[in-house]
Formats: structure tokens, C-alpha cells, sequence
């Protein structure tokens, strides 16, 4: 509240005029106080408000902010396991052709030591041969050697 006292005294110190208690500019102050008092009210319940729909929006921003940031890093880590997939897939893809290569190569060289084994076979079988007529020859020869000294 005004203290009127104080108010007389500094009028009285200031300006050299005496006012009484019901002098009509104390009336004005005090009009001007509950005037003043009103609007200042208004104005601290607008800034109460205004204060709550401040905090309501930025705990709005800061959900959005939130759901925001969540999107991004599943949107990245989606990316990044989509990057490493498809890099897996390509080098089982070319590990995959190089296995197949290499077990068509070792057929091939199965098949060729295989068909090298069968011509060995036949080779030795040959030999045998071979050996078995120098041998036969070898006693025929003999046997006409000794026939042809014994005449």
C-alpha cells in the first residue's frame, strides 16, 4: 500500500505546499494505485500464461526433437545394414565363383589323373606284354641257337 505520510512529507520537502489527508491528489494517487494494481495483475496472469504455453511448446519442440533424432538413427543404422549386406553379398558372391572355379579345376585334374591312370594301367599292361614276347623270344632264340649247334 501508499503511504500517504511519506507522500505529504516529500511534497511538502519538494515543492513547499502542504497537503491535508483528504486533499484531492492523494485521492488521484490512490485512484492511480488501484488503477495500477488492476493492470498489474492483468499483466503477471498474461505472463503466467504466456510462461505455460511457452513450456507446453517446448516440451512439444523438444518431443518432436526427440522422435526426430529417433527416425535419424534408424534411418542411418537402416542404411548401414543395408551397406554391409550388400557387401557381404557381393563377396559371397565372388567367394562363391571362386569355389566354383576351383572345384571345376580339381574335376578337370581328376579327370585328367584319372585318364593318366588308365594310360599308366595300359602302359604297364604293355610292358608286360612286351616283356612276356622279349621273353618268349628270348627262348626261342635260344632254342634255335642250341638247334642250330646241335646240327
Amino acid at each position: 500500500m501508499i503511504d500517504f505520510d511519506e507522500i505529504r512529507k516529500e511534497v511538502a520537502v519538494r515543492h513547499n505546499v502542504l497537503l491535508g489527508k483528504d486533499d484531492p491528489i492523494l485521492v488521484t494517487v490512490t485512484v492511480n494505485d488501484l488503477v495500477l494494481s488492476h493492470y498489474a495483475e492483468l499483466v503477471n496472469q498474461k505472463a503466467t500464461e504466456n510462461s505455460r504455453e511457452l513450456s507446453l511448446a517446448l516440451q512439444q519442440q523438444l518431443q518432436q526433437s526427440k522422435e526426430i533424432g529417433g527416425k535419424v538413427i534408424t534411418d542411418a543404422a537402416d542404411y548401414v545394414a543395408k551397406q554391409a549386406r550388400e557387401a557381404v553379398e557381393l563377396a559371397l558372391r565372388d567367394a562363391g565363383a571362386g569355389i566354383r572355379q576351383q572345384v571345376a579345376d580339381s574335376i578337370t585334374a581328376s579327370r585328367e589323373a584319372n585318364a593318366s591312370s588308365h594310360a599308366a594301367l595300359s602302359a604297364k599292361s604293355g610292358a608286360w606284354v612286351a616283356a612276356a614276347v622279349a621273353g618268349a623270344a628270348a627262348v626261342l632264340a635260344l632254342f634255335a641257337l642250341s638247334v642250330v649247334l646241335l646240327k
